[in-house]
Order: C-alpha cells, then structure tokens, then sequence
C-alpha cells in the first residue's frame, strides 16, 4: 500500500508540473497589455512605463519569464499580482474561502441527496414520480447556471423580497451586530447562489448513479436476492449500492475542481467574491501572476481529487488493493 501511493503520488505532482508549464505557455500568449490594470488609465511619462515594464518583465521572452517564474514557485513564491498590487498568495486566500463555502456544500448536497435520489429512481424506473425526478433535474442541468440564477434571483429577491439579490453579506450589517444576527445574513447570502449551483449540476450525479444501480440490478445475485424475498430496501443497501460506487467514485474525484471552476457565472450573477470570479477578472486584466496562481490551485485541487477518488477505489473495491 505504501508503495503505490508513493508511486501514485509521484505521478500526480509530476503531471500537475507539466499541467502548470503548459498553462504557463497559454497564459504568457494573452492578449493585453498587463500595464492597463496597474495605470487604470493614469497617465505616465516613457520612463515610468519602462520601469513598470522592466518590473513586471513584460517584454521578457518565454525562457526567461518561464525560468523567473518557476524559480520563484520553487522558494514557494507565486510572485505579486499586477491589478491587485498585493501577493498573489494573498489575494487567492481572500479568494478561496467563499468558493470553497459554496462548491462545498453544492458536493455535499449533490452527493448525498442526488445518490438518494439517484439510486430511489434507479429501483422505481417505470414510477411516475421517478420520471419526473429525472426529466426536472435534466432540464436544470440543460438550462446556463446564470439563466437559472438570475430567474431565482427575479423571483425571490426582485419579485417576493424574501432573499437578498447577491453579495456575501450586507455591507450596512454592524461591524458589532450579534453572532446570530451575521450568520442569520450570511446564510440569506449563500442560499440563492447554492440553489443554483445544485439545480444545475445534481443531474450528474443523479443520473450517474441511476444508470450505475440499474446495471447492478440486473446482476445474478441481486436477481436472487429479490427471489428470496430480501425486502427492497435491504436489496437497495445490501446488494445494489456498494457495487454501484464505483463510477460514482470517479466522478466525485473530479467534481469539486469542476465545480470551482463552474462558479465563473454563478458568482458574477450574484457578485459572490470568489475564485471564480477573480480568475475571470484577472484573465481580463492580463494578470499573469493571479492567473497562474489560481490555476495552479485548480491543478493542484485536480490531482489531489483524483488521487482521493484512487484511494476511495480501494475501499469499495478490494480487487483494487491487490493490483
């Protein structure tokens, strides 16, 4: 066991390396000029845009920016951000938290009531309710997150009044109000972004572990199971869902990255300030150092889902373990 995922392990951080030299490549080729994010239309004199140019190595080529960079990533260094002035490092861990509070619990949700709701309508395939389960979860799945935002945010904040329209908190809340009262807030805050964010990703798992239980269920032993006469809930636990997890493992290895990476349109809907948010506004910006800080973070969330999800394979399947 040790041995593989020292192998393992070696694996991820040798393609999470070459994921970041490509990115590095890509990101370098953006058009802009990063200068516009640091004047913000104020005028300079030529030697003021030489020295920023000279400072942030804008006319550098490709080896040089390459080895500059790498080197500093090896000290642990992601350099600082041009648009924002401060430490990249800084700026992502300002960043993070929000994404991270919302891609979380949109996991948590997707994969505790879409499992439930995948496997119930995986053992009453011909049920009305079943049906209509599957086709409402396609249909949010099918419609842009930042369609379904902003008819949630229509509805219950512009037309009902029941929700605030976006934003993490309210910026008039009193920097002394009671703890109750900021997480009363912040939870009005999170419930419309979470809302979209689950409508419109649920029918992957969902139909995910459907489509799995149903192959399960036509296998030999539950088949005999059912002839015995083991109740269906029993038949459900016993029998059906374990064998089942497999695929489902795969997609959950991948999902919380996917998810960060999804939340793009969903926080600029509803001016939540997260990662999402920020790589867009950084990509626009030309800022090469933010850029490349969040998606080393993206790269790095990926391998590390995918070596979680490998080491989950080995749980539910103990086939896994001899290989």
């Amino acid at each position: 066991m040790s041995g593989w995922l020292l192998r393992r392990t070696a694996s991820a951080i040798a393609t999470a390396l070459a994921a970041a030299a490509v990115l590095f490549v890509l990101v370098h080729y953006l058009p802009g000029d990063p200068l516009a994010a640091v004047l913000r239309d104020r005028p300079a004199t030529p030697d003021v845009l030489a020295a920023l140019r000279q400072r942030w190595c804008v006319d550098c080529s490709l080896p040089h920016s390459f080895a500059r960079y790498f080197g500093a990533l090896a000290h642990g260094d992601l350099g600082p951000s041009p648009s924002e002035n401060r430490p990249v490092a800084m700026v992502l861990a300002e960043h993070l938290g929000p994404t991270l509070l919302l891609g979380a619990l949109t996991l948590l949700i997707d994969f505790t009531v879409g499992l439930a709701l995948g496997l119930w309508a995986a053992l009453r395939p011909q049920s009305r309710a079943a049906r209509m389960v599957s086709a409402l979860s396609i249909a949010g799945y099918a419609i842009p997150a930042f369609v379904v935002g902003m008819i949630l945010v229509w509805l219950f904040a512009v037309t009902l009044g029941w929700l605030p329209p976006g934003a993490i908190a309210d910026p008039l809340l009193p920097a002394d109000a009671p703890t109750m009262t900021v997480l009363f807030d912040r939870l009005r805050h999170l419930i419309l972004p979470l809302a979209t964010m689950v409508i419109a990703t649920i029918a992957v798992p969902l139909r995910q572990q459907r489509a799995a239980v149903l192959a399960v269920a036509a296998e030999p032993w539950v088949l005999a199971a059912r002839a015995r006469g083991v109740p269906p809930l029993a038949v459900a636990w016993r029998h059906c869902w374990r064998p089942a997890l497999t695929p489902v493992v795969t997609l959950l290895g991948l999902w919380l990255p996917m998810l960060v990476a999804g939340t793009v349109f969903v926080e600029s809907v509803f001016a939540w300030p997260g990662l999402g948010s920020l790589i867009a506004t950084a990509t626009e910006d030309h800022d090469v150092p933010l850029v490349m800080g969040a998606g080393l973070l993206l790269i790095v969330m990926v391998q590390l889902g995918s070596l979680i999800a490998d080491l989950l394979y080995r749980v539910v399947d103990p086939a896994q373990r001899a290989a």
